[in-house]
């Protein structure tokens, strides 16, 4: 199949988009995307690094020439330049790098709560809006369908509650019921179904005033 001058000339304004995408797509956590999202996001990632790019040129201190680029994308006399290319790759590394931070450390939304924007917490749900909240290290899961706890500190955990995968160290074991410690071991892999059992956290510490405010309602 022959592949026309436009084809390759627009496969290159989407290289830096899709370098951004990959980076984004390995390092964050982030609902499945479909084609049509993929490119979109491709695409206006390759736009936004090549304006980057084009932003760079005008400062003071550079040689500040024209980007040559948008005009040989759809002007066949025109020569692409390959320096260009390669510099919107640069630019598309450092704003996936960037997104990335971003995404990770959910400052846009912490922005969008301070702004009262939104009330919506940026995970996937609560599993892993729980775990990644500060203060969650020991946790105390209790399966009650095989009747038996496990207490220790969380060293990694899935992404979200559809697996609902847990590594916890220094773990306790013991009968629900009773309370009566069965073992101790250095870490236990857990993948839990989450009708059988419950979580607490007990470096969190209890609102006595939330409590008593809830008494007085009753």
């Amino acid at each position: 199949m022959e592949i026309s001058d436009l084809t390759v000339r627009i496969l290159f304004l989407f290289l830096p988009g899709i370098i951004c995408s990959v980076i984004v797509d390995i390092f964050t956590v982030h609902r499945p995307k479909d084609v049509f999202h993929y490119l979109l996001e491709s695409f206006i990632y390759g736009v936004l690094s090549y304006f980057i790019y084009w932003l760079w040129l005008k400062l003071p201190f550079t040689e500040n020439k024209p980007m040559n680029f948008m005009y040989a994308l759809f002007d066949n006399n025109k020569v692409i330049v390959y320096k260009e290319i390669f510099c919107g790759c640069i630019a598309a590394v450092l704003l996936g790098i960037s997104i990335t931070y971003i995404s990770t450390y959910k400052l846009h939304t912490r922005l969008a709560h301070r702004i009262k924007m939104t009330k919506k917490f940026g995970e996937l749900d609560v599993w892993g809006y729980t775990f990644n909240s500060k203060n969650i290290e020991y946790v105390t899961v209790r399966d009650h369908k095989n009747n038996l706890v496990y207490d220790g500190w969380v060293q990694s955990f899935s992404d979200d509650s559809k697996n609902a995968e847990l590594l916890l160290r220094d773990v306790s074991i013991y009968k629900n019921d009773t309370a009566e410690q069965l073992y101790q071991i250095g870490a236990i892999y857990l993948s839990l179904n989450k009708e059988d059992i419950a979580i607490e956290f007990r470096d969190i510490e209890i609102d006595k005033e939330k409590i008593c405010r809830n008494d007085k309602n009753e």
